[in-house]
């Protein structure tokens, strides 16, 4: 797109306009820069690693240039450069603008689902504070509204518990983890207990073999198996059983949670662990999808698991299911 800018002739009045905002938001529209920035910005990339691409580039072109065996006249080398200089000043422009665009519309719906998901819980909560005051309940009904007041509840303080996650990486400050000797078997065991009974019309099923004694932080690891258990419940075939599988080799120990059903697209699968990505509608039954759906619960899973040095990998495909799996070194689990 440069090198045709460049062999496009332009008056002087059209290389003074190139960089004005009117100019910038109409080619923005069209223009492969602007697809560049809406992907960069899909990709979870900030500004500055968005503007370090286009300076890359310009140092290299320019580096090239400088080291070519053709020799010609310097006032064909000026100009040539100076337009090459402005093509990647307009195209920068119209990456940044797409870009920017990207993120205020990604706010606006952080903001939208953020209300819409502390309402929901909180009008159970209302409901069932009316409910308690009517006289006379019977025993079996009032221990219904009770589990109804605690599933709100524990709504309520996992949402508010994934913004403040949130909010800490964001700042810097990275998810903190406190590690002590523990046996992930029963980390899994306790996994799979909170997820059966948060679904008991699903399946779960567990394999477990080798050593599985680690150096971790036990409640950051158990906050991890119940996201991914929790969304396999969801987004899986519902006739198909969830599997953990744990496996502790000589150098790591391998979890693996895997379920069938659609699998999930491609260009899904490159940004998943990414804050503010949600699954789409058609990949799961949309009468059963979670009322929390900021898209934070797999990008604090990956945190949680860098924070113990690991690594955690997604694959699916209509043949395998869904597999998420994680890898704990054994070598840097010591505290």
């Amino acid at each position: 797109a440069i090198v045709q800018d460049m062999q496009t002739s332009q008056t002087e009045i059209e290389r003074n306009s190139k960089g004005a905002q009117a100019e910038l938001a109409s080619s923005a529209a069209r223009s492969i820069a602007a697809s560049h920035g809406a992907l960069r910005h899909a990709a979870g990339f900030d500004l500055a690693q968005l503007v370090s691409e286009f300076r890359a580039l310009r140092g290299i072109v320019l580096a090239l240039w400088r080291r070519t065996e053709k020799v010609r006249g310097e006032v064909v080398a000026i100009e040539e450069i100076t337009r090459f200089n402005e093509a990647i000043d307009q195209a920068l422009g119209e990456s940044i603008l797409r870009y920017s665009d990207g993120v205020a519309a990604s706010k606006d719906m952080f903001l939208a689902v953020l209300a819409h998901d502390l309402r929901s819980p909180l009008h159970g909560i209302e409901l069932a504070s009316h409910a308690l005051a009517q006289a006379a309940l019977a025993d079996e009904t009032r221990l219904k509204i009770a589990l109804r007041l605690k599933r709100s509840s524990r709504e309520m303080d996992r949402l508010i518990t994934d913004l403040l996650e949130f909010t800490r990486t964001r700042l810097g400050r990275g998810i903190p983890v406190e590690r002590s000797a523990c046996d992930l078997g029963e980390v899994c065991e306790e996994a799979l207990d909170a997820a059966r009974a948060s679904d008991p019309e699903h399946a779960f099923g567990m394999h477990r073999s080798g050593d599985l004694l680690i150096h971790v932080d036990r409640q950051r690891l158990l906050q991890v198996l119940s996201n991914l258990l929790n969304n396999a419940a969801q987004h899986g075939d519902r006739n198909a059983p969830v599997s953990l599988n744990a496996r502790g080799d000589a150098e790591a120990i391998v979890l693996e949670i895997a379920n069938d059903g659609t699998p999930i697209p491609p260009d899904a699968l490159a940004t998943i662990f990414e804050p503010l990505i949600q699954i789409p509608a058609t990949m799961s039954d949309p009468s059963r999808r979670s009322r929390t759906s900021l898209g934070l619960g797999l990008f604090i899973v990956r945190e949680i698991v860098r924070g113990h040095d690991g690594t955690i990998e997604v694959h699916s495909s209509a043949d395998a299911g869904t597999v998420f799996t994680i890898r704990l070194p054994r070598a840097s689990a010591e505290p």
